[in-house]
């Protein structure tokens, strides 16, 4: 007859950290699950061509009202690390006359920042303003369309900084379900002063899936 003491004692597995910092900057809640990263307001007057820009090679600081300062492949990794699957941006080809349309995975963009003591959590469509509307930006979600390669391989959002777009860019990292020009003649948008905080407020850029939404 075996002792009590001759048994092996039980293992327990570590358990996984619910937040996790993913790349300086970039946070995976897998409790929700949903990506954050660190930002700043920039922006609270003008028209827009994105909502949040990634610091890069080619400057658009002056039509986005978040920047952040980490890399779009980085975000684009985290968001299949939540379970999210790219496709492909819209894009215009002039040879055949055709324009392919946005593809990939639904998200929910929102943006969560401390007011007076209170942690605040609003969709970043509040802080837009539809110009031919004359109201804030109708709610909607974003498609994760990841990108496109240069011809020498590198991720094209890299170069241009387009995470969060509200106009058409080949380079969207994640861009609206419907087709926005970015001829500047035509903006549709423009930053909804009263509701976007003062400028250098920190922010955090908070991705989800849409099929998550309540």
């Amino acid at each position: 007859m075996l002792l009590a003491c001759n048994r092996p004692a039980p293992t327990t597995q570590p358990a996984t950290p619910r937040v996790v910092d993913f790349q300086p900057g970039i946070r995976i809640d897998y409790r929700v699950p949903q990506v954050e990263i660190d930002g700043e307001v920039i922006l609270r007057e003008g028209a827009l061509e994105l909502f949040a820009y990634a610091k890069s090679p080619t400057p658009k600081e002056h039509e986005s009202i978040i920047l952040l300062r980490c890399s779009p492949e980085a975000i684009y990794q985290a968001l299949g690390l939540i379970g999210l699957t790219p496709g492909k941006p819209p894009r215009y080809f002039p040879d055949t006359k055709k324009t392919r349309p946005a593809t990939g995975d639904a998200v929910d963009v929102f943006v969560r920042y401390e007011k007076n003591g209170r942690t605040i959590e609003e969709s970043a469509c509040d802080w837009m303003f539809d110009v031919k509307r004359k109201s804030p930006m109708h709610r909607t979600h974003w498609i994760f369309t990841g990108s496109e390669r240069m011809d020498d391989g590198s991720f094209a959002a890299n170069i241009e900084g387009t995470v969060v777009t509200v106009v058409d860019f080949p380079s969207s990292l994640l861009c609206l379900p419907t087709p926005h020009t970015d001829a500047d003649a035509e903006l549709w948008l423009k930053a909804n002063t009263t509701a976007v905080p003062p400028i250098k407020t920190t922010v955090a850029l908070i991705l989800r899936s849409h099929d998550l939404a309540p």
